[in-house]
């Protein structure tokens, strides 16, 4: 069966676009059509995977079985595609950053920057109706899980190769030691926000920062 996605973190796609598993790191989300299975039982489950050599492993798992029976129905028609998205890759940039992830598996401490979070420190400051390009690495030997509040991004690149753009995120998975290009108009929020990393161990430890959009 094949997942049919219509919008991802709450952003509808471009277009409608297919695919038989979707990779979802912590705090992501996709809303999705399935037509019905043939009859009999159809499981969905979360493949085994691993976040790296000083990450974590999961076991393969059963999510749902369903089961089909009755008469058949005649497919549905899926749609094909919505509204245009604004591309970002035509702004003009006011102001490129580096962003790094990175930690101490000794002492179990996780960084951006550098620096654990600090409820009283700004980290970025970025001007409203600009648009930023940040490039976010990742210094471990595990996946971490780039995630920011209120204002989501256009993801451009993984490790150097172009992606494909079908709309907004606010969440994206760092490879281990690799890196992603992301691209966000601040256009519409004055105020403070965290980004950090969605899994919850390393966003505890100090793997979070803050965002101020000023005038």
């Amino acid at each position: 069966m094949r997942f049919y996605v219509v919008a991802q973190d709450a952003n509808p796609v471009d277009h409608i676009w297919s695919a038989e598993t979707l990779l979802m790191p912590p705090g992501s989300r996709f809303d999705v059509l399935v037509q019905g299975p043939p009859a009999g039982r159809t499981h969905l489950i979360t493949t085994a995977y691993s976040t790296g050599p000083t990450g974590d492993s999961y076991p393969q798992t059963t999510l749902a079985t369903l089961v089909s029976a009755g008469d058949p129905m005649t497919p549905a028609a899926l749609p094909s595609k919505f509204a245009p998205i604004d591309d970002l890759s035509k702004d003009p940039v006011a102001q490129r950053r580096v962003i790094t992830f990175s930690q101490n598996d000794q002492t179990n401490e996780f960084y951006i920057n550098g620096k654990q979070f600090d409820v009283h420190r700004i980290d970025v400051r970025a001007r409203l109706n600009t648009t930023e390009e940040w490039r976010v690495r990742n210094l471990a030997n595990e996946q971490h899980t780039f995630h920011i509040h209120v204002n989501d991004f256009q993801l451009m690149s993984i490790n150097g190769r172009p992606y494909h753009f079908r709309g907004w995120q606010d969440t994206v998975q760092l490879p281990a030691r690799g890196e992603v290009v992301i691209r966000m108009r601040f256009r519409d929020f004055l105020g403070k926000y965290p980004f950090h990393c969605h899994i919850l161990n390393h966003e505890d430890r100090g793997m979070m920062a803050n965002v101020e959009v000023v005038r």
